[in-house]
C-alpha cells in the first residue's frame, strides 16, 4: 500500500498525466493518480470491512449520491449524468475519502508519506516555476497556458499545491521542508493564480504568529481574507485594465450565469450531475465557455444537485470539519475548501487525494 500512496502523492497535481486506451468502441483514460488510487482500493475496502471504520461525513456523502441519482434520472441525459455520478463523485469518495484515508491511517511509516509529498510538491513547483518563467518571458504573464502531458491550464498546478504548503510547514520543520515550501510559494506567486493565492493565505494564517498567537486565532481573519480576495479578483481586472484578466472574469461570470440558470430550472434537484459541462448557452458572450466546468463548489453543487444537494454537501462538510478541526492538518483542510470556492476541483484528484491524506492523518490521533 505504501508504494501506491507514494504514487498518488507524486502524481496528484497532474490531471493530464494519464493512461489512455481504446478498447473496441470504448475509449478509456484515467490520470495516473486515479489509477494508483484504484489499485489501492481493494486493500482499503478489505481494511474497511475488517476494521468497520467509516470515514467522517459519510452520511452526507451518501445523501449527495442519493440526490445525484434522483437528479440524473429526471434530467435529459441520464446516461451521461450517471457516468458523472459514478466516475467522479462515487469514485472520489470511495477510493480517496475511504480507501486512501484508511490506508494512511493504518500506514506504519508516515515519514514515507511526508517524503512522497515533499518530492511531489518540489517537482510540481519546479515545473510550475520553469513554465511560468517561459510564459512571462513570452509576454503572457496574465494569461493561461497548457503544459503538454500534465495539465490543460498551468494554474491547476498552483491550485493543487496551495493547500500542501501549510501541511508541509506544520508536518515537520526542517531544512528540506523550508526549501520546498519556499519554492512552492514562488511557484504560486509567478503562476498568477488568484485562487491559489487566496487558499494559501487562508491556510497560512494558522501558522503565522502575531503578538504571540496565530493570525487565524482572530475569528475574522480567514473570512476577511476570502472576502477581500474575492473582491480583489472581481474588481482588480477593471482597475488594472487588463484585457486577459477581464476576459477571464467575464468567462467566470458566464459560468456563474449558467449555474444559476440550471438551479432555476430545478431548484430542488438541480440540472443533474455533469450538467455544468453539458448545458449550452447560444448567445454571445456566454457561448464562449460552453463545455467548461463550473468554477466554484457552490455553483457546481447548486446547479447540478439543487437545494437538496447543497444540504447534503453541507452535511458531509460538517462531518469532515469536525474530524479534522484541532489537528495539525487543519490549516490544509481550510485551504482545501477555500480552494473549492473558486476552482473546478470539487470532484477531482487534486482535491480528494489531499483530503484523503488529511483525513487519514487526523484519524491517527
Amino acid at each position: 500500500m505504501s508504494a501506491l500512496l507514494f504514487a498518488i502523492l507524486l502524481f496528484f497535481p497532474y490531471i493530464d498525466a494519464k493512461l489512455a486506451l481504446d478498447l473496441g468502441p470504448w475509449h478509456a483514460d484515467a490520470p495516473l493518480a486515479d489509477l494508483a488510487a484504484l489499485l489501492l482500493a481493494p486493500f482499503g475496502l478489505v481494511l474497511a470491512w475488517r476494521t468497520r471504520w467509516r470515514p467522517p461525513g459519510w452520511q452526507g456523502f451518501a445523501a449527495l449520491l442519493a440526490v445525484g441519482w434522483m437528479s440524473a434520472w429526471l434530467g435529459d441525459a441520464a446516461g451521461r449524468a450517471l457516468h458523472e455520478l459514478l466516475r467522479k463523485v462515487l469514485f472520489s469518495g470511495v477510493v480517496y475519502g475511504l480507501c486512501m484515508a484508511l490506508a494512511v491511517k493504518e500506514c506504519r511509516d508516515t515519514d514515507l508519506l511526508r517524503k512522497a509529498l515533499l518530492l511531489g510538491v518540489g517537482a510540481c513547483a519546479s515545473i510550475s516555476v520553469t513554465t511560468s518563467v517561459l510564459r512571462i518571458g513570452g509576454g503572457d504573464a496574465l494569461w493561461w497556458q497548457s503544459i503538454e502531458g500534465l495539465t490543460n491550464n498551468h494554474k491547476t498546478l498552483a491550485v493543487a499545491m496551495a493547500p500542501t504548503l501549510p501541511l508541509l510547514w506544520s508536518w515537520r520543520d526542517d531544512r528540506v521542508a523550508r526549501w520546498v515550501v519556499g519554492l512552492g510559494v514562488l511557484a504560486l506567486a509567478v503562476s498568477m493564480s488568484r485562487t491559489a493565492w487566496i487558499a494559501a493565505a487562508a491556510g497560512g494564517t494558522y501558522l503565522i504568529q502575531w503578538r504571540g498567537r496565530p493570525l487565524a486565532a482572530r475569528p475574522w481573519v480567514v473570512p476577511a481574507i476570502v472576502i477581500v480576495g474575492v473582491l480583489a479578483a472581481t474588481f482588480g481586472p477593471h482597475l488594472i485594465d487588463s484585457a486577459a484578466q477581464l476576459d477571464a472574469l467575464r468567462s467566470r461570470q458566464s459560468l456563474d450565469k449558467r449555474a444559476w440558470l440550471l438551479f432555476l430550472d430545478n431548484p430542488l434537484l438541480g440540472g443533474s450531475p455533469g450538467a455544468s459541462i453539458r448545458y449550452e448557452i447560444p448567445t454571445f458572450p456566454d457561448y464562449r465557455v460552453n463545455g467548461v466546468e463550473a468554477h466554484g463548489v457552490l455553483q457546481k453543487i447548486g446547479g447540478e444537485y439543487g437545494l437538496l444537494g447543497l444540504l447534503a454537501y453541507g452535511w458531509m462538510f460538517l462531518g469532515l470539519a469536525r474530524a479534522s478541526r484541532g489537528h495539525w492538518t487543519w490549516p490544509c483542510f481550510v485551504a482545501l475548501h477555500v480552494n473549492l470556492l473558486l476552482s473546478t476541483e470539487t470532484f477531482t484528484q487534486t482535491h480528494w487525494a489531499l483530503l484523503g491524506l488529511v483525513l487519514g492523518l487526523a484519524a491517527r490521533r
